[in-house]
């Protein structure tokens, strides 16, 4: 009799504990279908659900697990100090990671030919076996879709396929990989089961991705899921200082798509416009609003009005669009303040349904800030973006950077070389260590090399080009890298530069949290979101041919660049604070051709000011194959400074001129080159 009781006690814990661990498969389809699923984003996340990231970051930066002492946080080694966990003989293993799992997001600022092999599962082979490079390229089957695998046009290399692994995963690297790399990868709840991922995918797989390779090249902007079951159309004058409720909807539901426009064409008021009204969205009849922006701002550019297409977010000719999935349980009540001095002419387009109820959802939130209180010394430079307490997932970021000056600035200590050398650290459930830890603020973008031309994916954007002198608006979407939370979420990035230098920095953050949850943002005045930018004059020369904008058509020498700043102490000397630059390598033959347009004809006396350093080297000119006077870039003095040199006289003809330049140094001697302009003066 007891042992028979034995037994059925034994079965029964066995069917107890089998329920308590039901499985989940997912599909590789099912996967691939997050990269679109934004209803899902709002659902709130599962215990076991985790996203992260491995990376280059320099692994100075610690936390002392005893004391909880930041150590080295400032540092900014990375990619270089080391860029690795550790070493197996020569290869260096970039990440490890437990399942079930999918790396989710690839991306580099220099990778290269050597081999990087992704193994999984514990097996001896791996299951990508590709030249760093390849993994950015259609160099398998998978990787065929060039709106998911792709170079921006500001150099940051992507790649979004979702590669799977069931129990484990390991990246290691051979010597001559690259450069710089992020692996972000997801974790799924310890019951579910996914397929190992393989570069040849089945018919499945296949069209999955095309499906929504398809969708971004051709239908970018619209809405990619059949949502919404009404539309409510608003037009609305808002006198100055009105506020307004335009919006109100009753019981469950959830906006799914809210475009938004104005009236007004003129470019400095749309700016002005745009940044002093607010647009406020309050749930469930909170009191204090879960979403509060200026209204261009949280269309995800700024200032003004930049057209642009993401996925979540844009702005076109017509529109400003949002294509969040917004639930709420008991209403939702959307709100214009109109706090520009005249009235304003506003149009909205808002798509919407009714939900039986809004159960397992959170709440989307976003605001937008300046600067909030500042930590403690020991965390600098860290910048918060978020802390927020409760249960959610963080979803993107829109950073808008002011910095007309452009270079480095000596008082970011070792992220001086420019302002974008700020790390993202992001912080889960009051980690001790942040589980993403970045390598620059444009490496966080998508892009890198502090290249500051336009782009536009699905997942990130730049969408306006101020040559890094000026405004510089940027977007990431985390959407099947969304960043799940069980009770809180602390963001920062790293940032370098001072308010004074002037660097300003604004964002919008964007988040799904738990009703009730803690969302410590408020409303920000007008007087602190308009005007607040610290103006400064670039100094230019007028009629000058720049450095920066000559073109380099061959280089037969070492490295050469027109994408370089002087340092700070000439900013007051050099035209346009960036100049070309030029070092000659004694085992070539040092010919550097470059070429201009010059819109005159007639005689000119040619001046060049030029940079003189300890390293300078004599190097001669040619205008059009006439000789010039060879300069000597090179001084004794301890301090760079510029002088202002006659180079020779010049008939010109308009259109193209060729200038070359040769290195007339000794092997041991200076090898440097540092152009600011040539200035051409008319004699006859």
């Amino acid at each position: 009799m007891f042992s028979k009781r034995l037994a059925i006690g034994i079965v029964l814990l066995l069917l107890f504990v089998s329920c308590g661990k039901q499985e989940k498969e997912l599909t590789y389809p099912e996967i691939v279908n997050r990269l679109t699923d934004l209803e899902a984003l709002a659902k709130l996340p599962e215990k076991g659900e985790q996203s992260a990231m491995w990376s280059s970051y320099d692994r100075q930066s610690k936390v002392d697990s005893a004391t909880g002492e930041f150590i080295n946080w400032q540092a900014n080694d990375d990619g270089l100090n080391p860029q690795f966990i550790r070493k197996e003989g020569e290869n260096e293993v970039l990440a490890e990671m437990e399942g079930p799992g999918a790396i989710v997001r690839i991306w580099s600022a220099s990778p290269a030919d050597g081999k990087v092999k992704i193994y999984m599962d514990g097996e001896e082979e791996p299951v990508l076996d590709l030249s760093f490079i390849d993994y950015f390229k259609p160099s398998v089957a998978a990787f065929e879709f060039p709106e998911l695998v792709y170079e921006t046009n500001a150099r940051g290399f992507n790649n979004y396929i979702p590669i799977t692994y069931q129990e484990s995963c390991k990246i290691v690297a051979e010597p001559g990989w690259g450069q710089y790399y992020h692996f972000n990868y997801i974790t799924f709840p310890e019951n579910t089961n996914v397929p190992k991922f393989s570069p040849d995918l089945d018919d499945n797989g296949v069209d999955a991705l095309a499906e929504v390779n398809d969708f971004f090249a051709e239908k970018m902007g619209e809405h990619p899921q059949e949502l919404s079951e009404e539309n409510s159309e608003i037009k609305e004058t808002l006198e100055a200082g009105e506020k307004k409720q335009v919006l109100k909807l009753e019981d469950a539901g959830a906006i799914t798509s809210l475009k938004a426009s104005i009236a007004e064409k003129d470019s400095a008021k749309v700016a002005e416009i745009l940044r002093k009204t607010t647009l406020q969205i309050k749930w469930d009849g909170e009191e204090e609003a879960s979403v509060w922006s200026p209204l261009g701002d949280f269309f995800g550019t700024s200032p003004g009005w930049n057209e642009y297409k993401t996925f979540t977010m844009g702005m076109t000719e017509d529109w400003m669009y949002s294509h969040w999935f917004m639930p709420f349980s008991e209403g939702a009540e959307i709100i214009i303040h109109n706090e520009y001095e005249e009235p304003i002419q506003l149009a909205m387009e808002i798509d919407h349904k009714t939900m039986k109820n809004a159960d397992g959802y959170a709440r989307f939130h976003a605001k937008w800030h300046r600067d909030l209180e500042p930590l403690e010394k020991e965390r600098w430079p860290d910048w918060t973006l978020l802390e927020t307490e409760g249960k959610g997932r963080f979803v993107g970021t829109h950073l808008n950077v002011w910095s007309p000056k452009g270079g480095s600035c000596s008082l970011g200590g070792p992220g001086h070389h420019w302002w974008g050398e700020g790390d993202e650290k992001f912080f889960i459930d009051d980690e001790l260590f942040p589980s993403t830890f970045g390598t620059g603020t444009e490496d966080y973008f998508g892009y890198a090399w502090c290249d500051p031309s336009k782009f536009e994916h699905p997942f990130h954007s730049q969408s306006l080009d101020q040559d890094n002198m000026g405004y510089q608006p940027m977007n990431r979407w985390h959407i099947i890298d969304n960043i799940p939370f069980q009770e809180s979420f602390d963001g920062y990035v790293e940032k370098y530069f001072p308010n004074e230098w002037p660097t300003q920095y604004s964002t919008v953050v964007y988040w799904y949290l738990e009703p009730g949850g803690n969302d410590p943002l408020g409303p920000v005045g007008v007087e602190d979101r308009y005007g607040y930018e610290t103006e400064f004059d670039v100094y230019r020369e007028d009629g000058v041919v720049e450095g920066e904008n000559v073109k380099i058509e061959e280089n037969t020498g070492g490295w050469a660049s027109t994408e370089v700043w002087a340092h700070e102490d000439l900013f007051e000397e050099v035209s346009g604070h960036k100049i070309l630059i030029w070092n000659a390598n004694p085992e070539n033959e040092n010919e550097l051709t470059t070429t201009f347009e010059w819109p005159k004809d007639g005689t000119y006396e040619a001046e060049a000011n030029i940079i003189k350093s300890g390293n300078g080297g004599k190097f001669g000119f040619q205008l059009n194959e006439i000789d010039l006077q060879s300069l000597n870039f090179h001084t004794d003095s301890e301090k760079l400074h510029t002088e202002k040199v006659t180079l020779g006289t010049v008939t010109l003809a308009p259109g193209m001129q060729t200038l070359k330049i040769s290195w007339e140094g000794e092997k041991e001697g200076g090898k440097n080159l540092s152009l600011d302009y040539l200035k051409l003066k008319k004699i006859e």
